[in-house]
């Protein structure tokens, strides 16, 4: 009879493990894939004007590709970043330009990238960046040149996301609004 019990309480604790392993597994991050596609409207407020710009995004492996869908005008064009150059084809023109990214110049792609050095979902400061988590959520980076502030987190498969992405630099404030994360 006790082993037929023990039997029992084995096949309980092994069906807890498989469980408390499925939870974990099934709540990566965003930032723990190394490629990702997410439609994007971004609001940049400098001073008091307000310019919004709607595209799908793709991040794979530390390039970064923007598929302009709004405004009109700007309909079409793709902007591909990685590392400190950024490429520009503009349909209308059918040209191609290669830049430069200036050292001023935050974007969406270096707050990514430093994210791929994060393992845990605990506060902590690398590279003199701090990363703020609150109850495992990351609410903020903090740069010296820029504060990144994430909210309003959502499941998308395997993968929660937020759905709010703030960088405010200086003067100037880009509000990124993400959904369809796939």
């Amino acid at each position: 009879m006790k082993k037929i019990e023990n039997r029992g309480i084995i096949r309980q604790m092994v069906l807890l493990l498989f469980l408390v392993g499925s939870l974990i597994s099934f709540s990566k991050n965003f930032w723990e894939k190394s490629s990702f596609t997410v439609d994007v409207v971004e609001t940049i407020k400098v001073n008091k004007t307000n310019k919004v710009k709607k595209y799908v995004m793709n991040y794979n492996n530390g390039t970064l590709k923007l598929t302009i869908t709004s405004p009109n005008v700007n309909k079409g064009e793709i902007y591909t970043i990685k590392g400190n150059t950024k490429t520009i084809y503009y349909p209308s023109l059918k040209q191609t330009v290669t830049q430069k990214l200036d050292k001023d110049e935050v974007n969406i792609l270096s707050v990514f990238n430093k994210l791929k050095g994060i393992t845990s979902t605990k506060t902590q400061t690398k590279n003199g960046d701090q990363f703020i988590f609150s109850n495992n959520w990351l609410t903020m980076i903090k740069s010296s040149r820029y504060t990144a502030n994430f909210s309003d987190y959502k499941k998308s498969g395997d993968y929660t996301y937020p759905t709010n992405l703030s960088v405010t630099d200086g003067s100037s404030q880009i509000i990124y609004r993400f959904s369809n994360f796939r």
